[in-house]
């Protein structure tokens, strides 16, 4: 077949181009990788805990940190800015500059759960900060004080079906009136009024002293008390090595998995190469055995994912606690 002689000068010149463009394209690749390979922090990471010094979070974070600070060549200073139960500080990541300087040390509280509660202080997108790296969970025991009469956890849902319980939990949407909701889900005619604390630590006074019937404590403080705790199940896929001895809410039947996470996350637009860079290291911190084992002394599983799924983690767990939220009927807060 004859072709116009126009045709093939038209042809040879978008072959040229996409020549042109395909070696382009492999230098910038090349570029990119050499940028990703090369990229260090140009002074001091600021990681933002938006919750109070000392607390579980924090301390957690300084755990990674003083890891990934050392590889990185630029230390990692925590900043704590507590706030509307975390919303504060991570509004204030959200806003950030993208250049790697700024990253949130995040926990599904604020993450995946208050966007559904505290809509109007929410000023944040999930979906929309770079994900870097899973870092850690945590599980919740359902606890009474030491000298409760019930046994076990069949006779305290036998209580709560003849009559109203109390339990504790420190506000709206919060982890542990999300692990009760999660097991009122699944026990038909489960009575449980819940009363709110300001924090972890006042939830677990309240019933160490009986002030409440029952709450369900992160693992750390649970671990910590024993003593002064009956630990009736956790609300965890596996049991906790610190507290081997407690059955999990699946083991009895109860499909309940409220599990909070934590990881790192960076504001939105955040170059590829920053992110990857900044993963590298902290995914090598998390994956050390012995910051695995302080993890676990302190009441934390170190957890790891693949990279590239971690963002659909979180948009998955984002999900899971807006039907959660929307279930109990939960109100917005203003």
């Amino acid at each position: 077949m004859n072709i116009p002689d126009h045709i093939q000068a038209t042809t040879r010149r978008a072959a040229l181009k996409a020549m042109a463009c395909s070696a382009a394209a492999g230098l910038s690749g090349a570029a990119w990788a050499q940028t990703a390979a090369k990229w260090v922090p140009a002074g001091p990471v600021k990681m933002t805990v938006p919750y109070a010094a000392g607390g579980g979070t924090d301390v957690l974070a300084r755990l990674v940190s003083s890891q990934v600070g050392n590889a990185l060549g630029q230390p990692i200073v925590i900043e704590n800015r507590p706030g509307v139960n975390g919303i504060l500080g991570t509004n204030l990541v959200y806003g950030a500059h993208p250049d790697g300087q700024s990253l949130l040390f995040a926990a599904a509280d604020f993450i995946s759960i208050a966007p559904h509660v505290y809509r109007n202080a929410v000023k944040f997108d999930p979906a929309q900060f770079a994900p870097v790296a899973l870092i850690a969970k945590m599980g919740f025991v359902l606890a009474s004080r030491a000298d409760n009469s019930a046994k076990d956890l069949e006779e305290v849902i036998a209580r709560a079906k003849a009559k109203e319980v109390t339990y504790a939990h420190w506000g709206p949407g919060s982890t542990s009136q999300m692990a009760m909701e999660l097991l009122r889900s699944k026990v038909p005619g489960f009575q449980a009024l819940p009363v709110p604390y300001g924090g972890a630590a006042p939830v677990l006074n309240a019933v160490m002293a009986g002030d409440v019937e029952y709450g369900f404590v992160p693992t750390p403080l649970a671990m910590a008390s024993q003593s002064k705790l009956k630990l009736y199940a956790i609300a965890s896929p596996q049991r906790f090595a610190g507290i081997q001895g407690v059955p999990t809410l699946a083991e009895k039947g109860y499909a309940v998995d409220a599990d909070t996470w934590f990881g790192v996350l960076a504001p939105p637009k955040t170059p590829a190469a920053v992110v990857e860079a900044l993963r590298a290291q902290l995914v090598a911190a998390a994956a050390d055995p012995r910051v695995g084992a302080r993890m676990a002394e302190m009441g934390y599983t170190a957890t790891h994912i693949a990279p590239e799924n971690f963002g659909a983690f979180i948009q998955a767990e984002y999900a899971r606690w807006g039907s959660v939220v929307r279930a109990a009927n939960i109100q917005s807060v203003d």
